[in-house]
């Protein structure tokens, strides 16, 4: 617990002033933003030293709350109607590993893509109107 407070001043104020209105991925993005290499921050061992801080009361526990979806826009849905339209017969997770090379973040804010994302954005992009009905 030493060591954790010694490096509480790097993380606690983001983790306070972040959570839950934001992913975990993205606080730890922001926190090891300005650290050295050799004291960046893992998810796991992010996760670890929150839960150690709300246990024992530094941290309110609401900073473990599941994070709120973000703001929807038809951006993503654009794409993928692109992606699919270019090619119809494209499969799920050759979607997913397209937008993953394009960098693209799930509506949850995850750089990794699931089939399962991928096709509730390819229903959303044909709810309004970006595909025809068969191209899903």
């Amino acid at each position: 617990m030493e060591r954790l407070n010694e490096t509480a001043q790097d993380w606690v104020p983001h983790v306070r002033r972040l959570r839950p209105d934001m992913a975990w991925e993205d606080v730890l993005r922001i926190i090891n933003g300005p650290l050295p290499r050799q004291r960046q921050w893992t998810q796991g061992r992010l996760l670890r030293a929150v839960n150690a801080y709300v246990r024992d009361g530094f941290l309110p526990a609401n900073v473990l709350g599941r994070a709120g979806r973000r703001e929807t826009d038809d951006r993503l849905p654009a794409i993928v109607a692109a992606i699919k339209g270019a090619d119809p017969d494209i499969t799920l997770q050759a979607i997913c590993t397209r937008l993953e090379a394009m960098r693209e973040r799930t509506p949850r804010g995850r750089t990794s893509w699931q089939p399962s994302s991928a096709k509730m954005v390819l229903e959303r992009a044909q709810r309004l109107g970006l595909l025809t009905s068969k191209s899903v």
